[in-house]
């Protein structure tokens, strides 16, 4: 019962965040806020899966910059398709994305979002589920609920059908991110990877909504 509460609450942060109050802010606020007390309150922080070594480096580099390549050139060439690119810019202002918090909003997403939500998944998440299950069942179960918040933000973003187009490469990248875990021990490697992968997003933002 725990654990479920622990796989959802990220998704039901993220809900409330977007869905009550429609503001970048308060979203950020919860989910972070989430991601980082449910550890520290359980004293399960692993800090311990944190080390940093040459694979950890190349796996992370190397899965990022394909992540890079793929969400950056697909977005840039398919974006007529897949965005309405005005009516996301409307969405962005109404949620607070913009103006002198945007930097900011930009930096965050990128430096301090991969961490906490690999410290979160990769880390404390799997541990709990990687005592009593296989590897496969932690990869897949933390994989599918680190996907599913994604999903309730991509409904807002993309144009209508192109839902599994956007969320298809989260979860192939979850799995993938939760397999070097498995294999490595560590989570530096997908927190590389997964700062490189947020900083493509920042990038189609950047030069192709904004």
């Amino acid at each position: 019962m725990k654990n479920a509460l622990r796989l959802i609450g990220p998704s039901l942060m993220i809900f409330v965040g977007l869905q009550f109050f429609e503001n970048v802010v308060i979203t950020f606020l919860l989910f972070f806020g989430w991601l980082c007390l449910v550890p520290l309150i359980d004293k399960a922080f692993p800090k311990e899966r944190m080390k940093l070594n040459k694979q950890s480096l190349l796996m992370g580099v190397g899965s990022g910059l394909v992540f890079f390549l793929f969400v950056y050139g697909g977005v840039s060439w398919l974006h007529v398709y897949l965005l309405d690119i005005n009516k996301l810019r409307v969405l962005l202002l109404d949620w607070g994305f913009a103006g002198p918090l945007e930097f900011a909003f930009i930096l965050l997403f990128i430096f301090v979002n991969p961490v906490l939500e690999e410290v979160y998944w990769r880390g404390y998440m799997y541990e709990k589920l990687r005592v009593n299950g296989t590897a496969a069942y932690a990869i897949i179960m933390t994989s599918i609920f680190y996907t599913l918040y994604h999903v309730l933000t991509v409904l807002h973003l993309f144009q209508s059908g192109y839902t599994l187009v956007a969320v298809l490469p989260v979860l192939i990248v979850g799995l993938f991110w939760a397999y070097i875990r498995e294999r490595t021990g560590s989570i530096t490697a997908t927190i590389i990877g997964h700062s490189i992968a947020d900083f493509a997003i920042m990038c189609v933002y950047w030069f192709v909504v904004r």
